[in-house]
């Protein structure tokens, strides 16, 4: 295979990416400079160089907007269910019936991880960690095991599958060529496998250390909790929930064209589900609390949902911009019709040279999706694990859907917020705990998980 000047290049920039994903260094100019030098090279015209610039972050953003979107909804409704109390009247069930430290642990995690497939674990924590770390503490739960329990199961578990809005499969799909379903259903075994490992290996490592004296429950101020609520409130901690149960049960139950489902939602029709039922409980909640001043809250709460999704995304969008570069399904979106896949071509050149098997390419793009996580962005890395997946993947005859699935483990698990102090600061900020102490304490199970996830990968690519 011919490598042109422009392939090295991005192979240059690629590296450069990964070494300053890996010291904490903003990446944005080096992918952006990137982007304009292959862009230039590529089709020899400054001009057109400076076009591939706007075009690399129009393609980004244009595989992001559905994203965006359906964080934006949801985040509008967690707001407006913080602000009339819904949140706590939601969450009183549980007071009584968490009386020991074990069912504080799972039970805690359970709940963070269920609220955080619907609204993403940063949202999720502002909703569950002050209502459920005291009644966590109170029955006997140190508050070093309430933050972990919360930070395995909504950072780990319930970001890295993303089963729900699927910001994570999506941008993992695009940039390895292959559908959200088949990243989807590759990753489930992964998430189980990590998840299982690492919260086991958590629980026990919290009790045994409960049981040396190493760890005391301590204090923890109280939530303000309220006492009356609205019609709005009632409806919404009924309602709210129901909804969305009844709507993962109705994208089971209605049969697809041509066989069975395999998972509750799949691909781009349930995202649009789900976004369609959290717009409507939001107008008709806003409706009932604020009644003819909904309109303004309305715009408010919208405008908060979707000033928080653009936050999150906005520094992804030029890397992913570059990456996308890397794969011949987007790369002439940018470049035009003919534009080659530079990092699939890259990875076909290495295999035509260096004999590949998928043990190696699998513990690779793992240990690029930690490195690439350490950033603090757990998303920022899918687009370049995606794409190495496809790379190493296709010239072997490797599941390409599976290697990307197991990239995207190590990135959100590592980035998302688990292994690293600045990428877990909503949870120590709110609980009153060590961030340094928490990752401490994540990451020999998280890399447990990680690696039986990888032998997983193995066996089944």
């Amino acid at each position: 295979m011919h490598l042109t000047p422009s392939h090295w290049i991005y192979l240059a920039v690629v590296v450069l990416v990964v070494i300053g994903m890996a010291l904490r260094k903003g990446v944005i100019p080096i992918c952006v400079l990137g982007t304009f030098a292959i862009g230039w090279v590529y089709t020899h015209s400054f001009v057109k160089g400076l076009q591939t610039l706007y075009n690399a972050n129009l393609a980004s953003a244009t595989n992001l907007l559905g994203i965006i979107i359906i964080i934006g909804l949801m985040v509008a409704l967690l707001r407006l269910m913080e602000r009339i109390g819904a949140d706590q009247l939601l969450l009183r069930p549980f007071r009584n019936s968490v009386k020991t430290p074990g069912v504080a642990f799972w039970g805690t995690g359970l709940i963070k991880g269920a609220v955080s497939l619907f609204v993403w674990p940063t949202p999720a924590t502002m909703m569950v960690a002050p209502l459920m770390t005291p009644i966590a503490m109170r029955a006997g739960l140190p508050l070093i095991g309430a933050a972990m329990t919360m930070n395995l199961f909504g950072h780990g578990i319930a970001l890295s599958g993303d089963f729900v809005i699927q910001g994570a499969p999506k941008l993992t799909s695009s940039a390895a060529g292959v559908s959200v379903t088949s990243v989807l259903q590759a990753s489930v075994p992964l998430v189980l496998a990590t998840g299982v490992v690492s919260t086991v290996l958590g629980y026990l490592f919290l009790r045994r250390d409960m049981r040396r004296g190493k760890l005391s429950v301590g204090e923890v101020q109280a939530a303000q909790v309220r006492t009356e609520f609205g019609v709005a409130a009632k409806f919404a901690a009924v309602v709210v929930p129901l909804a969305f149960l009844a709507t993962i049960l109705t994208t089971i139950l209605l049969p697809l064209r041509g066989g069975a489902i395999l998972l509750p939602l799949r691909g781009g029709d349930a995202t649009a589900f789900i976004g369609g039922v959290a717009l409507l409980l939001f107008l008709a909640i806003a409706i009932l609390e604020y009644g003819p001043k909904a309109p303004a809250a309305v715009m408010t709460f919208l405008q908060d949902g979707f000033i928080f999704s653009i936050r999150v995304f906005a520094p992804v969008i030029p890397i992913a911009g570059f990456f996308f570069m890397g794969s011949p399904d987007v790369s002439p979106q940018i470049l035009g019709n003919g534009a080659p896949g530079f990092l699939l071509d890259l990875g076909k050149a290495l295999a035509a040279h260096v004999p590949l098997s998928v043990a190696p390419v699998a513990i690779i793009i793992v240990l690029v999706g930690v490195i690439a996580g350490l950033d603090g962005s757990g998303f920022s890395g899918l687009v370049l694990v995606g794409t190495l997946a496809q790379a190493l993947g296709t010239p072997i005859g490797a599941n390409v859907a599976l290697l990307a699935a197991l990239g995207q483990m190590g990135s959100v698990w590592s980035g998302g917020g688990t292994l690293v102090p600045w990428g877990v600061l909503d949870i120590a900020g709110v609980t009153g705990c060590d961030p340094e102490e928490l990752t401490r304490r994540n990451f020999v199970p998280v890399i447990c998980g990680l690696a039986v996830a990888t032998v997983v990968a193995i066996l089944l690519a």
